[in-house]
């Protein structure tokens, strides 16, 4: 009866359509939300309303292999354009590169804008019901989708492992801040301000982020469910800190994302105090919060998009996996 009221839940989610806003400015597409309509904060001559349908959650199969490693993506602004955008593409790939012969590769591709996660995590779990055992690599919000499905017992018995790339174990401020409008420079003005707007307003346009309801997951001092103690969990943690003498790792970052994460650091830097634990982050999440919790905590000079696709970082994972080298 449980299952049966959840499959409904789903089949209405898939059923109705969103609405897609897109705010243009002289033809061009400038901003965008999904099922909000916001207070514009920006210049503009016209909205478009077109019906979205989230798609089917699946679990592609990359690679076959005798064990198994389970990518889940996180929250993707693109998703609205293509169902599996350069950001999944990336991380697929990636992947498939470094993860040995032998090993299985596997997606969960889900609808990440605005289906609820605890609807969600019930498609993991009977996706992923007639495996043994697996490794998991959950990214940004994939890692609170996970933090769902391992309230179910028996799914969490069969994981070896787990890596939360960049996931907001504590939430991230930014999930406040991307839902500003101009409701909210109404109450604050000033030069400052005005940059923030440029900073978000370009962030969008980048395709950084979205306004959209599965935000909510992300509200900084949100509860969420608790990870199992017996399931072994590493934190990979980002810092976008990149100098100069940086420039290789910047050159092996995707430029659309590194620059759409930098416009959101922007922000950050310049809503919150100069003390504030916030400062240090990945353009996404804080240091703080995607190493709360854990068995292990790697760092990296990365942007949070880093996390899920370069390739010193992937490398790192399969090694801490112990699917590299002879014996697997």
């Amino acid at each position: 009866m449980k299952r049966l009221s959840v499959l409904l839940v789903l089949i209405s989610c898939f059923l109705f359509s969103s609405t897609l806003y897109e705010y243009k400015f002289k033809g061009v597409v400038v901003f965008r939300s999904l099922d909000i309509k916001i207070k514009p904060f920006f210049e503009y001559d016209k909205v478009e309303e077109k019906d979205w349908n989230p798609f089917k959650p699946e679990l592609l199969k990359i690679k076959d292999g005798k064990k198994k490693i389970i990518l889940i993506h996180g929250i993707s602004p693109r998703e609205v354009d293509e169902k599996i955008d350069y950001y999944k593409e990336n991380m697929i790939s990636t992947f498939k590169e470094e993860v040995p012969e032998n090993v299985g590769l596997y997606l969960f591709l889900y609808p990440s804008l605005d289906v609820p996660l605890e609807n969600i995590s019930k498609e993991l779990v009977d996706l992923t019901s007639r495996f043994d055992s697996f490794y998991i690599y959950a990214h940004s919000m994939g890692g609170i989708l996970l933090k769902y499905a391992l309230q179910d017992e028996n799914f969490a018995k069969k994981i070896k492992c787990v890596i939360f790339a960049g996931t907001p174990h504590l939430g991230s401020p930014l999930a406040q801040i991307a839902t500003f409008d101009q409701s909210f420079f109404d109450l604050y003005i000033g030069q400052r301000f005005e940059l923030i707007k440029y900073a978000l307003f370009l962030a969008n346009l980048f395709k950084g982020y979205i306004v959209a309801p599965n935000y909510k997951y992300l509200v900084f001092g949100r509860d969420y469910p608790k990870i199992p103690k017996n399931i072994r969990v590493i934190n990979f943690v980002g810092k976008l800190d990149f100098t100069v003498t940086d420039l290789d790792k910047i050159l092996e970052t995707h430029l659309p994302s590194f620059v759409g994460l930098y416009f959101l650091k922007y922000v950050i830097d310049n809503i919150y105090p100069k003390n504030s634990v916030f400062l240090e982050n990945d353009g996404m999440v804080p240091t703080i919060s995607a190493s709360a919790y854990g068995d292990l905590n790697v760092f990296f000079k990365a942007s949070h998009a880093d996390l899920a696709m370069r390739r010193d970082i992937i490398k790192k994972a399969l090694e801490l996996f112990g699917l590299l080298g002879e014996g697997i």
